[in-house]
């Protein structure tokens, strides 16, 4: 990669390079849906220790991010393609960024939400993420403050009745 050294850098490359940007929203949805699926399992106010909850978030966003860098290393040398113009430590490098960031980020609202509510408050914060990359992304593709608002408030709503249904069904 060239250009800016460092996390400054690969951020810079992946915003301004759109496979690379598509690459990192790619796992950031991914990541947020599948810490969906893994946050649904289990009792939410079963008092379960933050360390799980942890557990959980990290061992799904950094273990998803590795699996599909795996993926992508192996599926791009059994069969290459002659239009791919970045390499897999590129891809894996974006999209371990968008990884980190949900990681982090999910993880400073866990540690601030008491041990009832932890798990909903994490699934809460990948479904905001959703609609962040969404209103985002829309704005970036051409639509207006507006429309892309209204995306991305669509999926995040979406995406937060599925949090608080499964929420209230955890009896």
């Amino acid at each position: 990669m060239s250009g800016k050294p460092g996390l400054g850098g690969v951020l810079q490359r992946t915003r301004r390079d759109p496979s690379l940007r598509r690459e990192s929203d790619m796992m950031g949805f991914y990541v947020c849906i599948t810490l969906f699926a893994a946050l649904t399992l289990g009792k939410d106010r079963a008092g379960q220790p933050q360390g799980e909850v942890l557990g959980v978030v990290w061992g799904t966003t950094v273990g998803l991010a590795l699996a599909h860098w795996f993926a992508v290393t192996v599926s791009s040398r059994i069969v290459p393609d002659p239009e791919d113009h970045h390499t897999p430590l590129e891809e894996f490098t974006s999209q371990l960024v968008m990884a980190l960031i949900v990681a982090v980020t999910t993880t400073v609202v866990v540690i601030l939400l008491p041990a009832d509510v932890e798990r909903l408050g994490a699934r809460l914060t990948a479904a905001l993420f959703i609609g962040l990359i969404v209103g985002w992304e829309s704005r970036i593709g051409g639509a207006s403050r507006r429309r892309s608002l209204a995306y991305g408030v669509l999926a995040t709503v979406i995406a937060t009745t599925i949090a608080t249904v499964k929420w209230f069904l955890s009896y």
